[in-house]
């Protein structure tokens, strides 16, 4: 992935870019310290490469919760360099494969007929959320809105809010 020359001066003369060698064997250290500290990422080409250049200003657990299509990723990447993020063109190529690969655009769910699982995994609510729609949608009948759902005792409405776009009735 190239940056538009622009955006890459810009970096440039903000004096953001990032001039190395190969790396020290500290740092080789550090980066495998960095990737065991984020279990919940996916194993892979890339993800020592996310850790190392997105944590300096997140946690690149942000990641997980923003599944995206190639474009989509490729925007964040550009939008982020221009903020000061610093790599190689390698470096973000690298990146944007891995989100591409582990984080793609997320699909809907259908809260009345997913598992307790596929509720956990595609709206991120905790096993113990996920059972209690599950228990509630077998007493009470199919969800019809968004509102029916946020009866559902226990589970978090910030959460169902925040994932309003992905659910299916």
């Amino acid at each position: 992935m190239k940056l538009e020359a622009s955006k890459l001066a810009a970096v440039c003369v903000m004096g953001l870019c990032l001039f190395s060698a190969g790396p020290s064997n500290a740092q080789q250290a550090s980066q495998q310290q960095q990737s065991q500290s984020h279990p919940e990422l996916p194993a892979g080409p890339g993800k020592d490469t996310l850790i190392r250049v997105c944590s300096n200003c997140h946690s690149p657990d942000n990641v997980i919760a923003n599944g995206q299509d190639r474009a989509g990723w490729e925007a964040t990447i550009q939008k982020m360099a221009g903020f000061g993020a610093q790599g190689s063109d390698e470096e973000f190529t690298e990146i944007l494969d891995y989100l591409v690969k582990n984080f793609p655009a997320a699909t809907p769910v259908n809260v009345n007929k997913a598992t307790s699982a596929q509720l956990v995994s595609g709206l991120g609510l905790t096993a113990a959320e996920a059972d209690a729609v599950v228990a509630y949608r077998k007493q009470n009948g199919d969800f019809k809105n968004l509102d029916d759902l946020k009866k559902v005792p226990n589970v978090d409405a910030k959460k169902l809010d925040a994932k309003k776009d992905r659910l299916q009735f």
